[in-house]
């Protein structure tokens, strides 16, 4: 709603296309460009996250959710270097779990007789895979904001710290966090078995829909929302008012802090764990000292016990 005096906003029409299609026809067209190159996991995934974020960037710039948080070119270069960092750091980090996890957990799959689908159409495994992916880390991100221990050690400050929330900010984590964000994909490809083309799928989604709800963008897609995180949703996650922040965990799947009460939606005004952005070595120590003005999982734990 319109506030009183408020001048109308630019370009309503583009507005509303972006709020009821813009995020279905990302994750389509992703999809699509996956399936029409016939590519290997990695190479889907960054061919599709260019493109969603150069589309992203542009409408963030025409018709921006919150026009008072238009980036600056170094904010922007920060951003682009974390993001090619996390990348890079996940791909290590998978390399990794593939000789230490893997092992373990196809051991256990054969030991209990789990299997994988693969009769099920590939689009319906892709969803099966997104979703449950998903359903693991809502519960790994419930609990890091949950116990100050966890937030500290996994370092979700970092993420949660920036200011001014817009699409590349889903690529903005700190090193120790990069373990959990591979985790849920890597368990559920170990214990149950699932196919190369299922792992490529369901990355693709994930790591376009990601983008997606971390753009300054209104976005709200009528019945999606119920299931797939938008933009609106997760910017509730990332607001400066703790009781907000605590609600939304589910990045890509939003149908899991519907079931189970941790859903929330309303304006937000600002991002951010304070009143100020830490500064990016302050950001990177965060899991060791945060600042005074920090409203966290771990310095409400109270004096000495974040």
């Amino acid at each position: 709603m319109m506030r009183a005096n408020q001048p109308p906003s630019p370009r309503p029409r583009l507005r509303r296309a972006v709020r009821t299609t813009a995020q279905p026809l990302l994750l389509a067209g992703a999809l699509a460009l996956w399936i029409a190159l016939d590519l290997d996991e990695g190479t889907a995934a960054i061919l599709s996250l260019a493109g969603a974020h150069l589309v992203l960037a542009v409408l963030e710039r025409l018709v921006p959710a919150v026009p008072r948080w238009r980036q600056r070119p170094a904010e922007k270069a920060t951003l682009v270097g974390l993001y090619l960092l996390t990348l890079v750091m996940l791909q290590l980090v998978l390399t990794w779990y593939g000789h230490t996890l893997l092992p373990a957990l196809a051991r256990t799959r054969e030991a209990l007789g789990l299997g994988w689908p693969t009769d099920w159409p590939l689009l319906a495994q892709v969803l099966l895979l997104f979703l449950a992916s998903d359903f693991i880390y809502y519960w790994i991100h419930r609990a890091v904001h949950r116990w100050g221990w966890l937030w500290r050690a996994s370092g979700h400050g970092f993420h949660h710290a920036f200011h001014n929330l817009h699409a590349l900010n889903t690529g903005a984590n700190h090193p120790f966090e990069v373990l959990l964000l591979a985790l849920p994909t890597v368990l559920l490809a170990g214990l149950f078995g699932a196919g190369a083309n299922a792992l490529a799928g369901a990355t693709v989604l994930a790591v376009v829909n990601t983008s997606i709800a971390h753009a300054n963008l209104d976005i709200d897609t009528p019945l999606l929302r119920w299931v797939f995180t938008n933009a609106n949703q997760h910017r509730r996650h990332h607001s400066l008012v703790f009781e907000q922040s605590n609600t939304n965990y589910a990045c890509n799947a939003i149908l899991w802090d519907r079931l189970f009460g941790t859903y929330s939606e309303g304006p937000v005004e600002q991002t951010g764990i304070g009143p100020r952005e830490p500064g990016l070595l302050e950001k990177l120590l965060l899991p060791f000292r945060e600042p005074d003005y920090a409203d966290t999982a771990a310095s409400r734990r109270g004096p000495g016990q974040g």
